[in-house]
């Protein structure tokens, strides 16, 4: 009899152990990771979310699951990535860059969607409003002061009075900062030349086409040429032509400079959000967020090879000079 007892009493903690452990399994919050692309300012979006999560306790593998995915700028796989983050009932989405969101927005519109790296929520059907998003996504928006940025290329080569824009067409970011960027060169009395591309492939080739054509070019957050910004620097820095760039990564890449923000640091924003919908808060009613200290970043080793002295008031007032 006593021997049954003590079989019975060790099936009932087993048993208990096991409900213990299913149910910690339960309650493991699954997040899907989408990322449109790999390059260094959306690898730092990921980074940020990822390392504030796990700051405030919610470290991959113990409460949360990430569950982490990259498109490689391919739209039909961020399609299929979505699809499955709704297959398999995740209980948060985070989108990075603006096909990723849209991908993500149109499989459902129930899961929290958190976007990142995203100029205009609005304009790209994210959201109804940046103060409410009147559904289940929120986020981080990206958008650095257009007129800023071509100001400070101004002021460090005067005599840029043609500026080349290179970007993706199909691209809905793109597109909003390429009309922005439109009224703010017609502002500056400077000539705007477009070269367009389809993928990173042709953004070498494009570069070429701009070549005696423009004084300087502006490189857009555009995922796409971002991707293959490598090509533009090579081809520019052949050509003495000084090359804008949208993001502090892209200044270590070697673009001449900047006025920008830590893509890491939108990245923990990102996870303040996640982090208020993990503890009930609805999407709607967390305002999109947007980058607010903006620094000047220069690139020395380019401006070396082009030739360009940078103003002294510059340098001293850059954040970091690569």
């Amino acid at each position: 009899m006593r021997k049954q007892t003590l079989f019975f009493s060790t099936l009932l903690i087993l048993s208990l152990f096991s409900f213990g452990m299913a149910s910690g399994q339960q309650k493991m919050i699954q997040i899907g990771v989408l990322q449109f692309a790999s390059h260094p300012a959306l690898d730092a979006a990921r980074e940020g979310f990822v390392d504030y999560l796990a700051q405030v306790g919610f470290k991959d593998g113990e409460k949360i699951k990430l569950d982490l995915q990259n498109a490689q700028r391919d739209m039909s796989v961020a399609r299929t990535i979505a699809k499955k983050f709704v297959t398999d009932e995740k209980g948060l989405i985070y989108s990075i860059a603006t096909p990723a969101s849209q991908a993500a927005a149109k499989e459902t519109n129930t899961i929290p969607i958190i976007f990142n790296a995203v100029t205009d929520p609005v304009k790209a059907g994210l959201v109804k409003g940046i103060d409410s998003s009147g559904n289940n996504v929120t986020g981080v928006s990206d958008f650095i002061p257009v007129k800023s940025q071509i100001e400070l290329l101004l002021k460090i080569a005067p005599q840029v009075k043609r500026l080349g824009i290179l970007y993706n067409a199909g691209e809905d970011n793109s597109r909003v900062l390429v009309d922005i960027t439109r009224g703010v060169a017609k502002e500056l009395k400077l000539d705007l030349v477009d070269a367009t591309v389809t993928n990173s492939g042709e953004v070498f080739a494009a570069t070429q086409t701009l070549v005696g054509r423009v004084d300087g070019i502006y490189t857009i957050q555009d995922n796409t040429v971002i991707s293959g910004l490598e090509s533009v620097i090579k081809v520019a820095n052949k050509n003495r032509i000084p090359v804008l760039v949208p993001g502090v990564p892209s200044v270590e890449r070697g673009g001449l400079a900047t006025i920008g923000t830590s893509y890491y640091d939108l990245g923990r924003i990102a996870g303040e959000q996640a982090l208020r919908i993990l503890k009930g808060t609805k999407p709607s009613e967390i305002p999109v967020s947007y980058a607010k200290d903006f620094d000047i970043y220069l690139n020395q080793k380019t401006a070396d090879e082009i030739g360009i002295r940078f103003p002294e008031d510059l340098t001293k007032k850059a954040k970091k000079i690569f």
